[in-house]
């Protein structure tokens, strides 16, 4: 009788006292609304990135450059540009960050290829000229990166059992879990990486002016969570990392991006060896001069020279 009661004094309230709870529940989910709105909209913003189609084909002027294509789990079909080396010789993977694409690592392609690599390089969803319109921050991606691992170990101009991937930010996260699944790859260049997605999405929110608000910021990361309930991974690349005792690992840190930086810091001290971490003022490939992009190239290039050897010795 006293629920049917409050029930209906919340329903059709009489005293001013009531009214009071009722005009202040309101108020709350209002409020509360409100929130989540102004949360999906950040969150569309982070997802849905709207960047414009590329406008480098890089067959125009990088000579033998074949075009690729696979395939994911859901269907879609995505295209890469395979850049051949030395036949039989290891194939490593460019992984771009997010906010990136294929184009703005085309130099790090070439001089991986100009050491007689095999490169393959392509546009994680939501990014470049991908079918998918909308990115994951590292699940999907790791789901895109695993297909073309296996449409590369298919072929027979390159050493299956013996591959490699460079990978920055979301391209290192979706790196680390990728290695994971699939013991081919035997080393990993790692810059800027993270050990959840929503670090990097608490990232972006901060250097949109919104991060350190009291409540946008944990809704934002809420809905993403929601959002991602079907796609998120039970691994993450710190307890990947602990499984992969013997595989080399350089990672690198930029001082461009010291929030990644504190972050893939804490995750080599966790790694276990062989592994390497170098900090250098900047990293993203994008913002490098010409003398920094060609020290990191050099820096990438001789982590896999001395790990992943062109030929495997017989003795």
């Amino acid at each position: 009788m006293a629920i049917s009661h409050l029930l209906s004094e919340l329903r059709y309230p009489t005293t001013r006292r009531a009214k009071i709870i009722v005009g202040t529940l309101a108020a709350l989910v209002f409020s509360f609304l409100c929130l989540a709105v102004v949360g999906g909209f950040l969150l569309s913003r982070a997802l849905w990135l709207r960047q414009a189609g590329e406008t480098i084909d890089p067959t125009s002027f990088l000579g033998n450059v074949e075009a690729l294509e696979f395939q994911t789990p859901d269907g879609q079909t995505h295209s890469g540009w395979f850049f051949p080396g030395l036949r039989g010789a290891p194939v490593v993977v460019i992984c771009h960050g997010y906010r990136s694409s294929r184009s703005e690592v085309l130099t790090l392609a070439t001089s991986l290829q100009q050491h007689r690599y095999n490169v393959f390089a392509f546009n994680f969803s939501g990014h470049g000229e991908s079918p998918v319109g909308y990115t994951t921050l590292g699940y999907k991606e790791t789901e895109e990166l695993l297909a073309a691992l296996d449409m590369l170990a298919a072929r027979t101009d390159v050493d299956t059992g013996r591959m490699g991937v460079w990978g920055y930010s979301m391209g290192g996260f979706a790196a680390v879990l990728a290695a994971d699944a699939n013991p081919r790859v035997k080393a990993l260049a790692l810059d800027s990486l993270y050990d959840d997605p929503r670090q990097l999405l608490q990232i972006e929110l901060s250097r949109a002016g919104v991060g350190s608000l009291p409540v946008v910021g944990p809704i934002t990361l809420l809905e993403y969570r929601v959002l991602m309930v079907l796609s998120a991974s039970a691994v993450t690349p710190s307890s990947a990392l602990r499984g992969m005792a013997g595989r080399p690992k350089l990672f690198v840190t930029g001082d461009d991006a010291p929030g990644l930086a504190a972050l893939t810091r804490q995750l080599y001290q966790e790694a276990p060896g062989p592994k390497e971490l170098m900090q250098l003022p900047r990293t993203n490939m994008a913002s490098l001069l010409e003398e920094q992009r060609r020290d990191y190239e050099n820096l990438v290039v001789s982590f896999f020279l001395r790990h992943l050897p062109l030929v495997v010795s017989s003795s």
